[in-house]
């Protein structure tokens, strides 16, 4: 019975959810999305349509003659933390993640057009024991292509984090060979064996454990309207830019920003590094 009343919860709590989302980004909402979305009767749809109004009062108001509720203009969200992905996601159909979408272009008959960046290769079966091998404390032989080195060669490795730059997964471990920590690119791995050894106590690695604060600086030599332009993208007070990364994977950032190591970069027409 009780099982019963949690599911019954559960599924009241997803269909007013339901009814803020569409009121915060849509700006309406109907009986007919309740029915056709949750399969439920007009009488049930009615009931939850005054349990949100009771909920949140004043976030919505009647309008007879549209035969629907619409979104007050200073509606709160009291049932979840709005996000804009996921907005995009249920109205164009299209997985948008950090500014790069799924693979498909042109969506939702011409609203949407998401830039599809080459996916990064990711090979389930290896990428299943790397995550074994870190969650139990393992070593792991892989056959790994270096771009740096021009190699092809099994190494065996420990790993210890999993990192994501942006557009790929890194795994950093500690290299038996090399006899330090490395990041190794989950993409270009071809070959992996199933974890068997443990990994025992390993050194500690300052580059995962240590933590840096990067600090950028809007170029002064732009115009105020745009260091102003600039301050409202990123939310900033002032003209500085603080981002903490860990150590190993600042490189990746200041990359990402089409900088070098030093901070030099295209970017500089927008920032430069204090």
């Amino acid at each position: 019975m009780g099982n019963a009343s949690n599911e019954e919860n559960w599924a009241t709590r997803e269909r007013l959810r339901r009814v803020e989302f569409l009121l915060w980004w849509r700006g309406w909402v109907g009986r007919q999305d309740l029915v056709e979305g949750f399969g439920i009767s007009a009488a049930q749809t009615s009931s939850d349509l005054q349990k949100y109004a009771a909920l949140n009062e004043g976030a919505m108001i009647y309008h007879t003659s549209r035969k629907r509720y619409e979104a007050a203009e200073g509606m709160r969200c009291v049932l979840h933390e709005p996000s804009f992905e996921e907005a995009v996601r249920v109205f164009f159909g299209a997985a948008v993640s950090q500014g790069r979408g799924d693979g498909r272009s042109e969506t939702a008959e011409g609203r949407l057009s998401v830039l599809g960046l080459p996916a990064r290769r990711l090979d389930a079966g290896i990428a299943r024991k790397i995550m074994m091998a870190l969650l139990g404390g393992k070593q792991l032989r892989i056959k790994y292509l270096s771009l740096s080195s021009g190699k092809k060669e099994w190494r065996v490795i420990a790993p210890k984090g999993l990192a994501w730059d942006g557009s790929r997964w890194h795994v950093r471990a500690w290299s038996y060979e090399r006899e330090d920590f490395r990041d190794f690119v989950l993409g270009r791995m071809i070959e992996a064996e199933m974890p068997k050894e443990e990994a025992g106590e390993l050194p500690r690695d300052e580059g995962w454990e240590t933590f840096e604060t990067l600090v950028f600086q809007i170029n002064p030599a732009l115009s105020e309207t745009q260091r102003e332009a600039l301050r409202i993208d990123y939310g900033l007070v002032g003209d500085r830019l603080e981002i903490s990364v860990r150590a190993c994977m600042k490189y990746y950032l200041l990359g990402e920003w089409g900088m070098g190591a030093a901070g030099e970069g295209a970017d500089l027409r927008h920032w430069v590094r204090v």
